[in-house]
């Protein structure tokens, strides 16, 4: 089920706070398999992230440049969500005040620039992390990485990448959330979250997530949506065992 009135969320800012417009309510339990492991003897949270009633339709964007390659039009990724569970892609899910050791990965993390869409839409890698911009469309683009807000003070950087470049790499070395749009095709965006922490993950394309070997103790599971903000729910985490966060999502009526 679709309604309208959700469209008017698109256009809240990176920082936005969820709670002006949405109630949340999160459900405890046990649930699914381990994705990595991060302590040996730790427990596992998992969950999801998902519209129990009503969801938002995908806004259609008219394209009107490049059209041989970008298409005449192209749906929002804001919010992707399966008709089948409700459940919504690209939320970042982080376990607050855990400690853990982190390492860059051992290889380079990239978004590709392709038929004038970011891939991955939002990615979460470790603080350190080599980045590889791609572009696979031939035509130009325009990489402009903001850190921690659209204000252009706060710009990492700036650069064209015309069709005959086809790799620009950067480190990622603040953690905190990223924010890539091309100043050529103004629909274009992507989010990348930088972690200095090993307990993360984002939600799947049925709004699923799971994040193993977390030491014991009592935590803040956060999770970061574009559009909706930070939503957030205390969870206790014991040896071994599976906790589940459901992040249940409704209009505030």
């Amino acid at each position: 089920m679709f309604k309208k009135h959700w469209l008017n969320i698109v256009a809240l800012s990176i920082c936005a706070v969820a709670t002006a417009f949405f109630v949340l309510d999160i459900v405890g339990g046990n649930n699914v398999p381990d994705v990595h492991a991060a302590m040996a003897d730790g427990g596992t949270v998992s969950g999801v992230v998902k519209f129990p009633k009503e969801y938002p339709e995908r806004e259609k964007i008219t394209i009107t440049k490049d059209q041989a390659i970008c298409g005449a039009f192209q749906y929002s990724e804001t919010f992707v969500v399966s008709e089948e569970t409700k459940g919504l892609k690209n939320v970042v899910i982080t376990i607050k005040g855990a400690k853990g050791a982190i390492k860059p990965a051992d290889t380079p993390a990239s978004i590709s620039q392709t038929k004038c869409q970011y891939v991955p839409h939002v990615q979460a890698v470790p603080l350190g992390t080599k980045l590889q911009i791609l572009n696979h469309d031939g035509i130009l683009h325009n990489v402009h990485a903001y850190f921690s807000g659209l204000d252009p003070k706060n710009t990492v950087f700036n650069k064209a990448q015309p069709k005959f470049l086809k790799k620009i790499s950067e480190n990622l070395d603040k953690a905190g959330i990223y924010y890539f749009k091309c100043d050529v095709h103004d629909h274009m965006n992507a989010f990348v979250a930088v972690m200095d922490h090993p307990y993360y993950a984002v939600s799947d394309e049925n709004g699923a997530f799971s994040i193993a070997g977390v030491p014991p103790g009592t935590y803040t599971v956060e999770a970061w949506h574009e559009a909706l903000g930070t939503l957030s729910k205390e969870v206790t985490v014991k040896a071994g065992q599976k906790s589940e966060v459901v992040f249940d999502i409704l209009p505030n009526e």
